[in-house]
């Protein structure tokens, strides 16, 4: 899993070079050298290349941002696909965490991985007309 690097160090009026860029951030100079390749803007007509510290605190902070997955109601998130997909069969497991909230497992549809998505007690009794889904585990604090 990729390393958490935060933006929140970067001066925005500073240059920095690979080395300086790699020490603030706690990174490898080799890792800062990938970014370019990534999209990092680096002005690179002279030796050493410096990167600007608006330009490495902007590549950051979109790099960080987490894209949003909105499911329907009867979709899950595959663990092996990375996206949303029907559980296999119509079939699914509720695992209850309280008494309120829980998590519903099922198989992937397209690769038969595992799927999930969390879920309450009133998703599972709408969800129950189209889908069969069994309580596993019944232990509510």
């Amino acid at each position: 899993m990729a390393k958490r690097v935060s933006a929140r160090k970067v001066k925005m009026h500073n240059q920095y070079t690979y080395q300086q860029a790699a020490d603030l951030l706690g990174v490898s100079v080799q890792t800062v050298r990938l970014w370019r390749h990534a999209g990092l803007p680096v002005l690179n007509g002279q030796k050493p290349h410096l990167i600007l510290g608006f330009a490495l605190k902007g590549f950051l902070t979109e790099r960080s941002r987490k894209p949003k997955r909105r499911l329907a109601r009867d979709q899950f998130l595959c663990m092996a696909c990375k996206g949303p997909t029907r559980a296999l069969g119509d079939m699914a497991d509720y695992k209850p965490y309280t008494s309120t909230r829980g998590r519903l497992e099922a198989l992937c549809e397209d690769c038969e991985g595992l799927c999930g998505k969390f879920a309450s007690q009133a998703l599972c009794d709408e969800l129950a007309p189209i889908m069969t889904i069994v309580i596993r585990n019944m232990k509510c604090p």
